[in-house]
């Protein structure tokens, strides 16, 4: 079965190729001197970054692990830092380092450390995830300015980034999880060292990381939307029982946001208007709706440029923070999380930049995006104000899951430099893992109708 499945993803990409977005010669690069999603498979001059291999694809052998649903262990759990990075040795490592990082030792010069670790590049995905991507690079276009797609199949739409939005959309549709659930914490730490907690159950269905997606189909002729997303509140105790309900549209200008609520107070389900943007979300009150998992919602209100490709350290393979033998204290330190449980490594990475479009209103006038090459997730985020000071930085975790074969994000940490206040979102130490092989929900699941019925049993 998979055999003639893999077929048919070749016969539907060779007659795609008269209509290539790239030239063909590019699209030849990915499986050669590009991997088949499109990133660099050489090494660095130096050697500090090795060769991509792809060599393991899911569990790595010898290593014990329970299934989805539990805890994700850690493959470099025996490795010890190459070195850690220090207020007093930052200029050494300053060229490889973010704005957003140099800040944050320029602020916590006592406690801000960056333990680095080798880098590896072994982890692999299926010929089914590289023939979609390869189908994307011939087909995937951006379409209503920034804001919509067209001609994607499902994989990663631009393996051979050009505009400034495509490595953004890389990292937005990237997702081997078709089905996932969390029941996960918010935690925004002050900087007097006190806390306050979010905790809810997140159900989610990503529509185009379906693997029987026909490959010779633009998506949007499949469906409007890219995502369904159930959010119940469990704490603060004011807060139980609210559930979210959102639709999440591919192109954001022709199907908006749908956001219904249900809340328990009044008992009635409410369809909410204008969610997204700089709409504050989540304790603290320092996260944006459009600042989740890197960045979220429309594109519109910003210029993007490609502005860089650099060897940047970066949060990667972050097993290690996710451990549930971890307490609040030794994890939630004030200013930041513990360093000790932060894993770096050097990658490559595409810079973009967003700024804000003449006549356009955000809260944050610049932002920066620093999107990793092997698993195209954003790792890095920086917002700068209306004039032009550095804000707000955010460092996001990531882990290669097993069990569906590619990289998924995790927990991150957003970072308030004038307010000294940090939240930690998406935690699951004290809850239970993050599944990325969750139990389907059929589409009506996400509808008000059912939203209705489960707020008032």
């Amino acid at each position: 079965m998979q055999r003639r499945i893999i077929a048919g993803l070749m016969l539907a990409l060779l007659t795609a190729a008269g209509q290539a977005r790239v030239s063909e010669e590019d699209v030849a690069r990915l499986g050669a001197d590009l991997t088949p999603r499109g990133a660099e498979r050489a090494g660095n001059a130096d050697g500090s970054i090795p060769p991509w291999d792809g060599s393991l694809l899911g569990l790595p052998p010898g290593l014990a692990w329970d299934g989805p649903g539990h805890n994700y262990p850690d493959p470099f759990a025996d490795e010890e830092p190459l070195f850690s990075i220090t207020a007093a040795n930052v200029e050494e490592y300053a060229e490889r380092l973010s704005d957003g990082q140099l800040a944050l030792f320029r602020t916590y010069p006592d406690s801000f450390r960056m333990d680095v670790y080798p880098t590896h590049r072994s982890f692999g995905y299926p010929e089914e995830a590289a023939v979609r991507t390869r189908r994307n690079a011939l087909h995937a276009e951006l379409f209503n300015g920034d804001d919509g797609i067209n001609g994607f199949a499902g994989g990663v739409p631009f393996p051979i980034p050009r505009l400034g939005a495509e490595p953004i959309w890389n990292s937005r549709l990237n997702s081997p999880s078709q089905h996932q659930e969390g029941l996960g914490d918010d935690v925004a730490v002050y900087a007097n060292g006190s806390r306050s907690l979010r905790r809810g159950q997140t159900i989610q269905k990503t529509l185009f990381s379906d693997p029987t997606l026909p490959l010779d189909a633009d998506f949007k002729s499949i469906s409007p939307y890219s995502a369904f997303v159930w959010f119940e509140v469990q704490e603060p105790v004011r807060d139980k029982g609210t559930i979210t309900l959102i639709l999440e549209p591919l192109d954001y200008s022709e199907t908006p946001r749908t956001v219904w609520r249900y809340l328990p107070g009044s008992r009635r389900v409410r369809q909410a208007p204008n969610v997204g943007y700089d709409t504050p979300d989540g304790p603290g009150g320092i996260l944006t709706i459009d600042d989740t998992l890197g960045f979220n919602g429309a594109m519109d209100r910003f210029e993007w440029n490609i502005v860089a490709r650099k060897e940047v350290y970066v949060p990667f393979h972050s097993y290690r923070f996710d451990d549930p033998g971890l307490t609040e204290d030794q994890l939630l330190t004030v200013h930041h999380p513990n360093p000790d449980y932060m894993r770096y490594e050097l990658r490559r990475v595409w810079v973009v930049e967003a700024t804000l479009r003449e006549g356009f209103r955000h809260i944050y006038g610049k932002r920066r995006f620093y999107v990793e090459e092997d698993g195209w997730n954003i790792v890095i985020t920086e917002n700068y104000d209306g004039r032009g000071e550095l804000w707000r930085t955010v460092l996001l975790n990531s882990i290669y899951a097993y069990d569906v074969m590619g990289y998924e994000k995790r927990s991150q940490i957003f970072h308030d430099l004038r307010a000294g206040i940090y939240n930690a979102t998406r935690l699951t130490n004290w809850t239970r893992p993050w599944n990325f092989s969750a139990e389907e929900r059929p589409d009506d699941f996400f509808t008000a109708a059912n939203l209705r019925r489960t707020g008032t049993r």
